[in-house]
């Protein structure tokens, strides 16, 4: 009598470790490859946010309403670029064939939460990691600032620091992010 042997898979740690490692390859990867659409993706949120914090007195309401607005629309575009800079050509085509058809979005997002239910334990271990590197990231970036913060006189202050860091975060962390997210999704294009 034969006896089927159970399949012996990794634990969810081991697994989310190793695709930890492969998402940042990746990540880095699609970043090397396309620095200057991503800067220039990033570099509006960014820009407004420094803007924002380094003024005094805060922008009224309604230009900091419009200003928002604005960055909301950016940022969307920053995800159509991070999607279109993560995928390979045939996902890219496979995605963009799909887009127009209101039923591919309902089957691409039913693909989605099959995987990520069927991943669930892997996936918030992925998703630690990432928030412990995200808060070592923005820790380094603080840094950076205090150790500029000498040398340059716009920078003692408090207030001009806390917009730079901003700026940085925005400018770095959050493209880096968004990418990040999207290479953790992207084996249900596959």
């Amino acid at each position: 009598m034969m006896m089927g042997a159970a399949m012996q898979t990794a634990p969810p740690l081991a697994l989310a470790w190793q695709h930890t490692g492969e998402f940042w390859a990746q990540t880095g990867a699609a970043i090397a490859h396309h620095p200057f659409a991503i800067l220039a993706c990033a570099a509006v949120p960014a820009a407004e946010r420094g803007y924002v914090l380094g003024q005094r007195q805060p922008p009224g309401r309604g230009q900091l309403a419009l200003m928002e607005f604005v960055v909301t629309l950016w940022r969307i575009f920053l995800l159509a670029v991070a999607i279109w800079v993560a995928c390979t050509g045939h996902e890219w085509n496979y995605l963009s064939s799909r887009v127009g058809a209101a039923g591919a979005w309902q089957v691409a997002l039913g693909m989605l939460g099959v995987y990520f239910a069927r991943h669930l334990r892997m996936l918030l271990w992925e998703l630690l990691f990432l928030a412990v590197a995200l808060l070592l990231g923005a820790t380094i970036l603080r840094w950076i600032v205090r150790a500029m913060a000498p040398g340059v006189a716009w920078l003692r202050d408090p207030h001009h620091q806390k917009a730079m860091r901003s700026v940085l975060r925005n400018l770095i962390l959050a493209p880096v992010l968004v990418i990040y997210l999207v290479e953790m999704a992207r084996p249900v294009f596959r």
